[in-house]
């Protein structure tokens, strides 16, 4: 007789028990760089150990328990561990100084923390241990929102815990052997859990500033609306075949587990494919490329600023990277450009896109097979039944855009393109502000009430322009808030670094506007240079005169190693405007 669960389905336990029931001794997720190897089985035990040690905590439904760690396997235990329990997991920006943690639980009030013992030149307990004694001697006891001493838990280095005031990690997960009594309560607060109750409590990258919490449920991650229960499943007649085949596609995912997309990866993959995930404990274009040949990876899933950073790397040749079969840029849109730059270089067969957000989950996605064959189309047929890919769309297509195309809005997802100054919804075809309504647009905890994103008839504003074709799908041509405004004539960025790095020197740019007393703004230029090019501003200027308008010409232009990627591996737009406007001198001037 088939075996059958009493858990709600599309929920963390339940997948993860099937899973494990499934493919006990398929590796699930490994971290090289720690020596760590899990396979689903080892998971699964793991988990109920750890949520047992945050029960004994009193750990309930909808507590929020908080992770500060660069990647590391956990992590991932923590985060199924909490969410069998109902509690929601808030992963934490590992590159976060002490001012921005203390924003961070201020807003989250974790009854739990749990903290890696260093990374990115900065020692957490320590940290943490700062934040406390402050809060403690100014306020004489603790605020609701921080967790006192014998909450704070380290991951790794017990010295460091002990030496701080908090516990080790060892003695929450490893503690006194778990009774039946335990079980049973581990069981019923599994059997609690539903998929529309909210599940991690993630904060946006703040490119524009500050991050913004968003409440994310597991049904705004799996393929159809909040109220089905048939989610990311496949048949049952292809799934023994799904998973021999997904288990080749062995993903290197770039991305950081505090991040949209990194989360969303690794759910995705437990609720569709037993796809073995390889992760860094952080990004490092060098160390990327070793592990990707080391471990014969058959996927990259990342930004496009990482994927370029792999590619440019003077070390990029001593690695064999040649089991790669594709790519997945994500969490921001990619131009054609970079498309044929990165499939070119690593000699792709496929490459995925999507477009979405922390907000608005993922808005719309497609797949590109290059140079066809029956086998591809086969492969792809089969990843299709597993959620892992969206609608296929041909490479010409692709290059057809000046802007990047995001793909074919996902089931469910609704999307009105709207004219940023009248509010009217704009035809097929014209550009206009993205407007997002669907199962997956969640609110943030605290609305900004000066320019709510989120309408009362549920309309997410997205602050990005697009438009849509008659194929339903979408175009992003950019973020309102980098349009330059130059002496009244409105310009996009996007058009320029396009035309820039379609130059045979160029590595990398970014395009912004910097003040400017008479036009208002002026076009600066920020640009990597290939290396042992020798590129000024004059030479950029007239290479770019037969592709761009006299007006869209840089005004100013910085030649920089390297554009300065945020800990989400994308470019902070407010960081770089920092960095253009103290390299040419305006800070003072326009303080």
């Amino acid at each position: 007789m088939a075996w059958r669960s009493e858990l709600n389905p599309n929920t963390v336990p339940a997948m993860l028990e099937k899973r494990s029931r499934e493919c006990p001794r398929a590796i699930a997720y490994c971290f090289p760089e720690w020596g760590q190897r899990y396979t689903w089985g080892a998971i699964w035990e793991d988990v109920q150990s750890l949520a047992i040690g945050l029960q004994r905590l009193g750990v309930r439904k909808s507590d929020k328990v908080a992770l500060l760690m660069t990647g590391r396997m956990e992590m991932i235990v923590a985060m199924y561990a909490a969410a069998c329990l109902g509690a929601i997991v808030v992963p934490l920006n590992a590159y976060s100084r002490k001012e921005e943690l203390t924003g961070y639980l201020a807003e989250a009030a974790p009854s739990v923390l749990l903290l890696g013992s260093e990374g990115h030149k900065q020692h957490y307990p320590a940290m943490a241990k700062e934040i406390l004694d402050e809060y403690g001697a100014r306020k004489h006891n603790l605020p609701v929102w921080l967790p006192g001493p014998e909450r704070i838990f380290v991951v790794g280095d017990e010295e460091a815990a002990a030496s701080n005031g908090f516990r080790s990690y060892r003695e929450l997960a490893g503690g006194a052997m778990r009774t039946d009594e335990e079980q049973k309560a581990f069981r019923s607060a599994c059997s609690q859990v539903d998929s529309r109750d909210p599940l991690v409590l993630l904060f946006t990258s703040g490119t524009l500033g500050a991050p913004k919490g968003v409440l994310r449920t597991t049904a705004s991650f799996l393929a159809r609306s909040a109220g089905s229960n048939q989610g990311g499943w496949i048949s049952a007649g292809m799934a023994k075949l799904n998973t021999k085949v997904t288990q080749f596609f062995k993903i290197m995912n770039l991305l950081p587990l505090y991040h949209m997309g990194g989360f969303a990866a690794i759910l995705t993959t437990l609720g569709s494919a037993a796809v073995c995930t390889v992760m860094l404990s952080r990004f490092n274009p060098v160390q990327a490329l070793e592990i990707t040949a080391k471990e014969r990876c058959r996927v990259l899933v990342g930004t496009p600023y990482m994927l370029q950073g792999m590619i440019a790397a003077p070390e990029r040749k001593q690695y064999d990277l040649s089991s790669l079969l594709g790519v997945a840029f994500t969490s921001a849109a990619v131009n054609p450009t970079v498309i044929e730059k990165v499939t070119g270089e690593l000699k792709l067969r496929f490459f995925l896109v999507t477009y979405g957000s922390s907000e608005a989950g993922v808005v719309a996605s497609g797949t590109c097979m290059i140079g066809g064959g029956i086998v591809l189309q086969l492969l792809y047929r089969m990843l299709k039944q597993t959620n892992l890919i969206g609608g296929l769309i041909p490479y010409k297509r692709f290059l057809q855009e000046s802007c990047s195309l995001a793909g074919k809005v996902d089931s469910g997802i609704e999307i009105r393109i709207e004219d940023p100054v009248t509010g009217r919804a704009l035809p097929l075809g014209e550009q206009g502000e993205i407007l997002i309504r669907g199962h997956r647009v969640m609110r943030y905890i605290r609305e900004d009430a000066e320019r709510t994103c989120h309408q009362k008839d549920g309309w997410y504003r997205s602050g990005d322009l697009g438009w849509l074709d008659e194929h339903n799908q979408l175009t992003i041509a950019g973020r309102m808030h980098r349009i330059i405004s130059r002496g009244g004539e409105k310009i996009s960025p996007v058009e320029i670094e396009n035309a820039i790095l379609r130059l045979r020197d160029v590595e990398d740019v970014m395009v912004l506007g910097i003040p400017d007393e008479l036009y208002g703004e002026q076009i600066c230029a920020c640009v990597v240079p290939k290396p042992g090019a020798k590129l000024s501003a004059d030479r950029l200027r007239a290479d770019l005169a037969p592709y761009l308008s006299a007006f869209k010409l840089p005004k100013e232009t910085i030649f920089l190693p390297s554009l300065p990627m945020s800990g989400t591996g994308k470019v902070s737009v407010a960081e770089m405007k920092l960095l253009a406007m103290s390299e040419l001198g305006l800070l003072r001037r326009h303080a």
